[in-house]
């Protein structure tokens, strides 16, 4: 990830608030996001899926290195995003072009040759097969949250391609322009809800948290003990299991009942939100049966097998 829109030091050691948005790297965030996926697989109960997934991310990065930059909106109109506290690149259609559907083509391709379940087989060959038009209508399904419960397989690929997208689209743009929304829980360039939060251990932003865009791949900074959902200070509570080298906690808020997982990379260096998201899914089931609900989906999570 690549630091932006505010500076890091200043003169006379006066203190400086952390870079406000850290943009995706796109020549390495699938990359790295296989190899942690491939590390947690290892002897891990869900560890099919996990590596399966792996090799949907290395798909990723061979996608995102070979599609052109999606088209983006002209200056003025980011312009206009910008002063009016917008997201620059919001999750709706407007934001679509061929672009993410060549993605999906060359994903498609590269998972083909996997030996996939049926489920996904039957996905696969299903979108490899669909109109333009019809594609487009299952991303703008997914980036509205509507997609059907009956359809998660070949929802999953369909993910897979938006992020490279809109991941895409995000690092090419002017780093001078993402700035923080209101409310702050959502993410600056697209708007999407985090998919978790971030600690980061390396100096000089060591202590620092940042929430993880499940889509784009922005993190961007949100200041400890407050909810990313609502906000609020007032009765935050964390949860953790310590078999997973307590690096995972879940961050519950009283006020409006959602929870958020929070990972410290000083305690799992190179701690990704999605791919721990889904490493850690046994702290989910705990927070669901205390009556705790999940702030934000993991489209990957949503179509982990039965």
């Amino acid at each position: 990830m690549t630091d932006q829109s505010l500076p890091l030091s200043a003169g006379g050691g006066a203190p400086v608030p952390p870079p406000a948005v850290l943009l995706p790297e796109i020549s390495l965030l699938f990359d790295r996001r296989a190899k942690r996926l491939a590390a947690w697989a290892d002897g891990h109960p869900m560890s099919d899926y996990l590596e399966f997934l792996s090799h949907l991310a290395a798909a990723q990065q061979r996608a995102a290195l070979s599609i052109a930059v999606p088209v983006l909106p002209d200056q003025t109109v980011l312009a206009r995003r910008r002063s009016g506290g917008m997201p620059l690149l919001p999750r709706e259609s407007a934001g679509l072009d061929g672009q993410w559907r060549q993605a999906l083509t060359i994903i498609l391709g590269e998972v083909a040759a996997l030996p996939l379940p049926v489920p996904a087989q039957q996905a696969v060959a299903r979108l490899a097969d669909e109109e333009p038009a019809r594609l487009d209508a299952r991303a703008v399904a997914f980036l509205l949250g509507q997609s059907a419960p009956d359809d998660l397989a070949p929802s999953l690929f369909v993910a897979a391609a938006l992020q490279v997208a809109w991941s895409k689209s995000v690092a090419a743009l002017d780093p001078a322009l993402p700035q923080i929304l209101e409310p702050a829980g959502l993410c600056p360039l697209c708007g999407s809800p985090p998919v978790g939060a971030v600690v980061l251990a390396a100096d000089p932003l060591a202590g620092v948290r940042y929430l993880a865009c499940g889509l784009c791949g922005t993190h961007w900074y949100h200041p400890r003990s407050h909810c990313s959902s609502c906000g609020s200070d007032r009765d935050l509570g964390y949860l953790s299991f310590e078999g997973q080298g307590g690096h995972v906690r879940g961050e519950t808020c009283g006020d409006c009942r959602t929870y958020l997982k929070v990972f410290d990379e000083a305690k799992s260096p190179g701690a990704e939100a999605i791919v721990d998201d889904l490493a850690s899914i046994g702290l989910d089931l705990r927070l669901a049966e205390d009556g705790w609900h999940r702030a934000a989906a993991n489209p990957f999570l949503m179509a982990v097998p039965g």
